[in-house]
């Protein structure tokens, strides 16, 4: 699969930030801005904390200025905790908005010791932790979901249901995945932060959600049911080992399923990654989901499934999964990220990544919402080799909704855990054209308007229009075009037209069938831009948006006039021949002379005809030596094959209502030693005879016929 690579996320300028080695720093990314000041946050689940050096490997949160160095943020402690090896980090979310908000930084795996006096023992439960952090990334605020007094055995209930390995922020709701929950059956758990109150989902008695289906290893929200309303989104990866994705809405304290898709195939993780997305604009959310493991023709290459909401949380799944380059290993759909309209058509656009493509050094891929949905084919492809450094588990996580550099296009961070690196990519300004081809209704082949070599010439004018717009861009815009005539003429026809100036011309054009199609390409011509989009950050190069269907690429054609009076063209063409024999004579006799004229007339009074032909035949004792030129030429006839016996007139592309005398001289054969040569040529006269009638002589050697 070919893939472009610089379309709308500048890769020239991009932007990386590196952590403690072996931190895993970028398992998680998050874009965040906070008054003038834009940070990328990154999780590092493993990293050592510097402030409690005690904590084996608790985890950190990196707080990385796009301008400054990163510093730790460390988290505290509630309960009886243990932060060893708790994993801080593994999942990153804001709440929506240009200015900032919360964010949660969630652990997993951070555990609750609890102790029993009556065992004399400590039981140790993955709870797991989340950090609700101000917008100004202090004061977090610890969140243990699945804490119970007393609770202390491993699996039962909330025991291990390790929250937080998932989770999102809408304006309201703070969701957390829980997939340990009752024997790893899982859950999803929803704090409403303006009314306090806090909805679980707990699998009923019909088991919806059967034991070990890993509900909450993914989570998110969006408008299913109607644009006004906040549905949940909540993973189940193992769900009969196909996974299943459900549709929660919030029912006091409880989730209630309003809606469900599932997966196909057996180990594909189907559910591992979702993204509530409004492919078409519509206003309803449209549902992304990954499965990394599924496999095509080799092993593990990834597919995410694209289902488009048709109302009131009734999902259809498109008849085609996004595949990216269907590599081996390359789990595909580990992470899926909305990233708004990038291409400024009106439709969100979103990025997939595929962590483990290219042995592990990662890719992601971008593709763009239409209307029908979203585009099979990715407009961009970005891998870590290409970005010109040793980057690893590019594509592991994915973040957007931030505009870094204030050009009025939201930014991209990209994490590549496995080399404890992160990378933000800028997205360059977008220029809309639009471009049109006008041509004349028709071309009369008898109007000439024009003079080429001082001749009077058929031509025709071609006007290529541009309009071009932009919504941020304020630099110069240069555009190249290249304009291409007669796209459809046949191979075995010359071309039909040419661009005037060239000193190339051509006369009789036969193919008036087809028809003249002309084609504009164009494309913007890189040059500096005006000015910076601000103090810190270079300028980016505008592209033009790709639409749909197209590649810049415009065409528009004409046609030949055709004069008939109905669709079909009704032709009546009639043919005559008369003998001229010397002295008006009514025979021939041989020796009493050396010529005879065959005039002969054709006549069409009905339609115009195209490409007729004219095949004369005669006896193998005559040779003809030519066709008599009239002084009153209209249209051209040209022999285009003869034989022994007969030659073959070829009339001009359109014969109209008018009448055509070809005039054939011939020279009786009286031996062999008589050769002469065929001088072809034809003429068009119009209801008239010809007056002035020669005789030629045939020649008594061949070299008088030159």
């Amino acid at each position: 699969v070919t893939v472009p690579s610089g379309y709308s996320l500048d890769q020239e300028h991009s932007l990386e930030f590196s952590g403690p080695p072996s931190s895993m720093f970028g398992y998680s990314v998050l874009l965040h801005r906070h008054g003038a000041h834009s940070w990328l946050v990154v999780g590092a689940p493993v990293a050592n904390s510097s402030s409690s050096p005690s904590v084996r490997s608790p985890g950190a949160i990196y707080r990385c200025s796009i301008t400054a160095e990163s510093h730790v943020l460390n988290c505290g402690k509630t309960c009886d905790a243990e932060s060893d090896h708790q994993w801080l980090g593994v999942s990153l979310s804001r709440q929506p908005g240009d200015n900032g908000g919360h964010i949660l930084a969630c652990a997993h795996r951070w555990k609750n010791v609890y102790y029993s006096k009556k065992e004399g023992q400590n039981h140790k439960l993955p709870n797991g932790v989340c950090y609700r952090y101000a917008n100004d990334l202090r004061h977090p605020q610890p969140i243990i979901p699945c804490y119970r007094d007393h609770q202390r055995k491993f699996g039962e209930d909330y025991g291990s249901c390790q929250a937080g390995i998932s989770n999102f922020l809408t304006e309201d709701l703070i969701i957390m995945g829980a997939p340990g929950t009752s024997y790893w059956t899982g859950s999803v758990l929803v704090f409403n932060t303006s009314s306090g109150g806090m909805s679980v989902y707990l699998d009923d008695d019909a088991g919806a959600v059967s034991f070990g289906s890993y509900l909450g290893y993914a989570v998110g929200a969006g408008h299913f049911l109607s644009p006004g309303t906040v549905e949940v989104l909540g993973g189940a990866p193992q769900y009969n080992q196909k996974g299943k994705v459900f549709i929660f809405v919030v029912d006091n304290n409880m989730l209630r399923v309003v809606s469900e898709v599932s997966g196909k195939e057996l180990g594909s993780y189907f559910g591992s990654s979702v993204c509530a997305v409004d492919l078409n604009a519509d206003g309803l959310s449209d549902l992304l989901v990954g499965a990394p493991m599924a496999t095509g023709i080799t092993r593990e290459e990834g597919r995410v499934h694209v289902y488009i909401n048709q109302g009131q949380a009734k999902l259809l799944e498109a008849g085609f999964q996004l595949i990216g380059s269907d590599a081996y290993a390359a789990r595909f759909g580990e992470t899926i990220a909305n990233l708004g309209d990038l291409d400024d058509d009106g439709y969100p656009d979103v990025a997939v990544g595929a962590p483990q493509e290219d042995d592990l050094k990662g890719a992601v891929y971008i593709y763009n919402g239409r209307k029908e949905g979203i585009s099979p084919t990715p407009s961009q492809r970005i891998t870590g080799s290409t970005l010109g450094r040793d980057l690893r588990m590019f594509g592991q996580s994915l973040s957007s909704g931030i505009d870094i550099d204030d050009n009025g296009y939201q930014d991209v961070a990209v994490g590549a855990f496995l080399s404890d690196s992160a990378v933000v990519l800028r997205t360059r300004p977008v220029i809309q054209v639009k471009a049109s081809v006008a041509l004349p209704e028709q071309i009369d082949q008898r109007v000439a308007l024009c003079r080429e070599h001082k001749t009077p010439t058929v031509c025709l004018n071609v006007t290529v229009c541009f309009s071009v717009r932009s919504r941020q861009f304020r630099g110069a815009i240069d555009l190249q075009y290249n304009l291409t005539s007669d796209l459809l003429h046949k191979p075995s026809f010359p071309h039909r037209f040419y661009f005037h100036g060239n000193g190339v011309t051509h006369s009789h054009v036969r193919d008036i069938f087809t028809p003249v199609k002309f084609e504009v390409s164009y494309n913007h011509r890189e040059t500096n831009t005006h000015k910076a989009s601000s103090k810190t950050f270079p300028p980016l190069k505008p592209i033009l948006q790709q639409s749909a269907g197209h590649q810049n690429t415009i065409t528009n054609q004409t046609w030949f006039a055709r004069s008939c009076s109905l669709v079909n063209c009704s032709t009546n063409m009639q043919l005559s021949a008369q003998l001229v024999l010397p002295d008006q004579q009514q025979y021939f006799a041989l020796g009493s002379g050396q010529t005879i004229m065959l005039k002969t007339s054709l006549l069409n009074s009905g339609d115009d005809a195209f490409l007729p032909r004219l095949t004369l035949r005669f006896p193998n004792n005559i040779h003809y030596i030519k066709v008599l030129q009239s002084v009153m030429i209209l249209i051209s006839v040209a022999i285009y094959a003869f034989t022994a016996s007969a030659i073959f007139c070829q009339l001009s592309s359109c014969f109209r209502k008018q009448r055509l005398y070809c005039v054939l001289p011939a020279k009786p054969c009286l031996c062999s030693s008589y050769l002469c040569r065929i001088i072809v040529c034809a003429s068009y006269v119009k209801y008239v005879s010809l007056v002035d009638v020669c005789d030629w002589s045939c020649c008594a050697n061949t070299a008088s016929f030159m």
